[in-house]
């Protein structure tokens, strides 16, 4: 069996979960928004977003960094590589295993890197929101906010599959979450 043995540093522990807690808030007062910008839903909404958005620049900018553990070095999820070991990870699946990887590699590196662009893309249109929204209605308003709904639809999606493949590697007997949460 594949031991996750490594744990995230604090600062990488940190950063996964501003962007969980304000990402998943920030989706979760999403109708609250709706009541228009005065209104205190809109701003609890908008606040939240914000702070998961500068959690998502702090992770992508530390992406670009020499830091191993969130390097963006060797993990480009348009790869061809990274597609064949996602290709032979859900043929694992159908086998009724569990794909045992390293981090971003294959189908935990397509889930991450999926997370990523859900969060960075509800970031970045709910931002756009809040700055160019001053209660006049435009077309590129209005296209940012069908964008934002766009978003809005995949963080369940993304959601049930990083939780239900943590669930899967708990059941299989190799918690993995262990990684993120153990306190050192």
């Amino acid at each position: 069996m594949f031991e996750h043995n490594s744990s995230y540093p604090a600062y990488a522990k940190v950063i996964h979960l501003g962007v969980a807690v304000f990402g998943i808030a920030a989706f979760l007062t999403g109708e609250l928004a709706e009541d228009g910008s005065a209104s205190t839903g809109y701003l609890l909404h908008a606040y939240l977003g914000l702070s998961l958005a500068a959690f998502v620049l702090v992770r992508i900018i530390s992406g670009f960094t020499t830091t191993k553990e969130l390097s963006f070095k060797g993990w480009s999820p348009f790869s061809r590589l990274q597609w064949g070991l996602a290709l032979e990870d859900f043929r694992t699946l159908l086998r009724l295993g569990v794909p045992e990887r390293d981090k971003h590699q294959g189908l935990a590196g397509l889930t991450q890197a999926f997370g990523l662009i859900v969060f960075s893309w509800m970031a970045l249109t709910g931002t756009g929101l809040f700055f160019l929204g001053g209660g006049v209605e435009t077309d590129v308003l209005e296209l940012i906010e069908e964008l934002h709904e766009v978003g809005e639809s995949l963080i369940p999606l993304y959601l049930g599959l990083h939780v239900g493949a943590v669930i899967l590697h708990t059941l299989s007997g190799n918690p993995i979450w262990k990684k993120m949460f153990a306190i050192k």
